[in-house]
């Protein structure tokens, strides 16, 4: 894997429109203002870096702000990029705000990097780093799922999702045939990358849908167009966009087609929330 540059999420800031509950569709449509409790504790990871100590973990917690009860909301985790080197949960704000305003509880978290220098089995620093934080992301939504009552949280509707490292993670947990990780109802992957793992991909496994500028420099397009290929291969349900001139870090709220990056997101999602209603599609945008 290569060392992926720091990567802000948004270009441009996304506008929260709420609208009356009674003409939007919860889980697709903005309508709840947004509530965020940041820095809660969901575990720790061993690190090396600047000593031998057990770091602590932590995540933000982005809710629909109402009253309403009866209702239980699907989960998301989101990962942020930054190469395995650098960058924070923070960097997830938009996108989370995006979701929790539709009915969505979105966790943004951290994990360990490079300049922890967690123990592994590997003897490349990096692979110990990247299988670090597929651990950190596993318990994550370990922690989430022994938590879901307190967010009114649904743990068996959880979709995963990131962008660039973010989304390596999201991929290497999802699909990974050493963890029992949580079925995840779906999966993001935004300019990302599996590498030789995109063997992992099996029929049956998450949904997913690939986001990726096919000028992106930092991970080539190859990579979104490897998993694709799978994802066919194998007959995954999955959708892609690979979006022409754009480089590393694509503003989800570029239009392409009659929806912005951002309503493709949505909409993916929004299939995969009742089975029954999932549609069985696979198709390639540009």
């Amino acid at each position: 894997m290569r060392l992926f540059p720091r990567l802000l999420w948004l270009s441009a800031a996304l506008v929260l429109i709420p609208l009356p509950a009674s003409a939007a569709a919860r889980f697709k449509d903005p309508q709840f203002k947004v509530k965020v409790t940041r820095n809660v504790g969901y575990g720790s990871g061993d690190v090396r870096q600047p000593s031998a100590a057990k770091r602590p973990l932590f995540l933000d917690i982005y809710q629909p702000d109402t009253a309403e009860a009866g209702w239980k909301r699907p989960v998301m985790i989101a990962i942020h990029g930054g190469g395995f080197l650098f960058g924070d949960k923070g960097e997830m704000n938009n996108l989370c705000r995006e979701l929790a305003a539709r009915g969505y509880v979105c966790f943004s978290i951290n994990y360990r990097l490079v300049p922890d220098d967690p123990p592994g089995l590997s003897q490349d620093q990096y692979t110990r780093t990247v299988m670090a934080a597929v651990a950190d992301a596993y318990h994550a939504a370990q922690w989430i799922e022994a938590n879901a009552t307190k967010y009114q949280a649904d743990a068996g509707r959880m979709f995963i999702g990131g962008s660039s490292a973010g989304a390596v993670t999201s991929m290497l947990l999802a699909y990974n045939p050493e963890i029992k990780a949580p079925h995840f109802r779906a999966v993001a992957d935004l300019w990302g990358t599996m590498g030789p793992r995109v063997t992992w991909i099996k029929k049956g496994g998450p949904p997913l849908l690939i986001i990726h500028g096919t000028e992106d420099e930092t991970i080539t397009v190859s990579a979104a167009k490897e998993i694709d290929a799978r994802a066919k291969q194998v007959g995954l349900q999955h959708e892609t966009f690979l979006i022409d001139g754009m480089g590393h870090g694509l503003p989800l709220n570029l239009q392409v087609g009659s929806e912005t990056l951002l309503e493709h997101l949505v909409d993916f999602f929004y299939r995969q929330i009742s089975p029954a209603s999932a549609a069985k599609s696979s198709r390639v945008g540009s």
